[in-house]
C-alpha cells in the first residue's frame, strides 16, 4: 500500500463528484487505488459514471443520490457510508450564477439554499468525517472554493461571500488540524473548463485551467500549504492587482461578471 493510500484511504469522499471537477477528483483518487463514494444529485450522471470508475481503476465506487440543500442530507450520507471508513474528504459541490442582488426570478428561497450547499454542507460533512481522521492520526480535507471568494464581487455577491467561508473555514481548520496529521486545503478555482464552463461558448478559454490539471494541482498542494489559488494565471493576476485599493479590486470583479457572462449590459436591480 502506497504513503498516500495509507495517509488518505481506504475511501475518499467527493461531494458534488461525478460531473465536471468533482468527476476529474474522482478519477484521480481511482487512478490511486482509493475506492471513492460520489455524492451527486443526479442519479442519471452517477449511473452513467460509477460504472466507468470500477472498470476503468479497478477499486469500488459507491453513487449516493442526496441533495446537500435538504435539512436530511447528512442522515443520507451517513445511512449510504455505512462503516466505511473515509480518509479523504472532497467538497467539490457548489451553487453559482451571476446577475444583480435582487434578481427578476427567484428570490429568498434560492439564496438560502446556496448557503445550505455552499456553506452549510462543507461544513456539515467537514465537521462529521474530520474527528475520526483526528483519532486516526491521518487524513485530509480539501473544500473547493473560487477567486470569487478573495474579495467581495458585484453580481456574484451571495455566491462570493459563501465562497470566502469556504476558503476561511478551510484554513482555520488547516491549523486546528495539522498537530493531528490532518491535511486541510482550501482550493481557490479560476477560470475552468467545467461543466458550468460550456453554458458560456463565447468565452476565450485559452487561459482556463483543465478539471485535471486543476485538481492535480490541487492534490500536489494538499498536505504542503493551506491554501492554493490554482492555475499560474490566476496566480499571475493576482500578483498584479494585489497593490491596488479594495475598491479597485471591487470594480474589477463587477467588470468581469458584465464582461464575460451579463453580454456587457450593467444588470437592473429588481426592485
Amino acid at each position: 500500500m502506497s504513503d498516500f493510500n495509507k495517509r488518505y484511504g481506504p475511501w475518499a469522499m467527493v461531494a458534488g463528484g461525478a460531473q465536471g471537477i468533482g468527476e476529474a477528483y474522482t478519477r484521480h483518487l481511482a487512478a490511486k487505488g482509493l475506492d471513492v463514494i460520489v455524492l451527486d444529485y443526479s442519479q442519471q450522471a452517477l449511473d452513467n459514471f460509477i460504472p466507468a470508475i470500477k472498470q476503468d481503476y479497478a477499486v469500488d465506487c459507491l453513487g449516493v443520490t442526496v441533495d446537500l440543500a435538504q435539512q436530511d442530507m447528512l442522515d443520507v450520507v451517513i445511512q449510504a457510508v455505512g462503516d466505511r471508513e473515509i480518509g479523504l474528504l472532497i467538497y467539490n459541490a457548489g451553487f453559482a450564477d451571476v446577475g444583480p442582488f435582487y434578481k427578476k426570478d427567484s428570490g429568498l428561497e434560492l439564496e438560502l439554499m446556496r448557503i445550505a450547499i455552499n456553506v452549510t454542507g462543507p461544513f456539515v460533512l467537514s465537521y462529521h468525517f474530520a474527528k475520526p481522521m483526528l483519532a486516526r492520526k491521518s487524513g485530509g480535507i480539501i473544500l473547493m472554493s473560487s477567486g470569487a471568494g478573495l474579495q467581495g464581487s458585484p453580481y456574484y455577491a451571495h455566491y462570493s461571500a459563501t465562497k470566502a467561508y469556504d476558503i476561511v473555514l478551510a484554513e482555520a481548520m488547516w491549523g486546528e488540524f495539522k498537530p493531528y496529521n490532518v491535511d486541510v486545503l482550501a482550493c481557490v478555482a479560476g477560470m475552468t473548463l467545467s461543466t458550468a464552463a460550456k453554458g458560456y461558448s463565447h468565452l476565450d478559454t485559452s487561459t482556463f485551467q483543465t478539471t485535471t490539471e486543476l485538481v492535480e494541482e490541487a492534490m500536489t498542494a494538499l498536505g504542503q500549504q493551506c491554501t492554493l489559488e490554482a492555475g499560474a494565471y490566476n496566480r499571475k493576476n493576482r500578483q498584479l492587482t494585489k497593490d491596488l485599493p479594495k475598491e479597485k479590486l471591487i470594480e474589477i470583479m463587477a467588470r468581469h461578471a458584465i464582461d464575460n457572462f451579463l453580454e456587457g449590459e450593467t444588470p437592473v436591480q429588481n426592485i
